[in-house]
């Protein structure tokens, strides 16, 4: 990425927020604590900024990767072998927290419900019917690049569906009323 680029040339995602590019400090906490490691194992251990990695005997490395799918940065770090006992206390130090696993669900029966899109403007409403599905708990939204992914979960089926939106486009609102999902997209 280039300083002046204001969008990425792999997502197309903005790379600015009023002039502050918010990965910015994410890599400055990154080698923050590439260096606190350094100090750790001597000055041998890792060269800032070029990353010229020489790892102690014993150990595979560390892994730290920045993504972005809404426009925050989100980490996530991963060590092997001799580092293992310093993963924590890495996450820890650049914010990462936990991922929360929900418990798998059964997939049964999987049906596609019934689905009313309407457009206007620059707004996309997305009503989907799921009769018997109990809460919005039931209910897994992912926005995918160029689409949406539902999954609901009833007493004996899942109900599925894809939909199709502009990559430029992002979930504005979403709520659950009366076994309806209603879903705002905004471009």
């Amino acid at each position: 990425m280039k300083d002046e680029w204001e969008f990425c040339p792999f997502c197309g995602e903005e790379t600015t927020t009023s002039g502050i590019n918010p990965f910015e400090s994410v890599f400055e906490d990154v080698e923050d604590e590439f260096k606190r490691i350094d100090k750790m194992f001597g000055s041998d251990f890792f060269k800032i900024p070029n990353l010229d990695m020489k790892m102690p005997k014993g150990s595979n490395g560390v892994s730290i990767i920045i993504t972005s799918g809404d426009g925050k940065p989100k980490i996530q770090v991963r060590t092997s072998k001799g580092l293992k006992n310093l993963e924590p206390e890495i996450k820890r130090n650049l914010g990462v927290k936990p991922i929360e696993e929900k418990p798998s669900r059964r997939i049964s029966k999987i049906t596609e419900p019934e689905t009313d899109i309407k457009t206007s403007g620059n707004k996309q409403i997305i009503q989907i019917k799921l009769p018997e599905v109990k809460s919005f708990n039931d209910i897994e939204v992912k926005k995918l690049e160029q689409s949406l992914e539902i999954k609901a979960f009833a007493k004996d089926k899942t109900y599925f569906k894809l939909i199709p939106i502009p990559s430029n486009s992002e979930i504005a609102n979403k709520e659950f009323k009366s076994n309806v999902l209603k879903i705002e997209i905004e471009r």
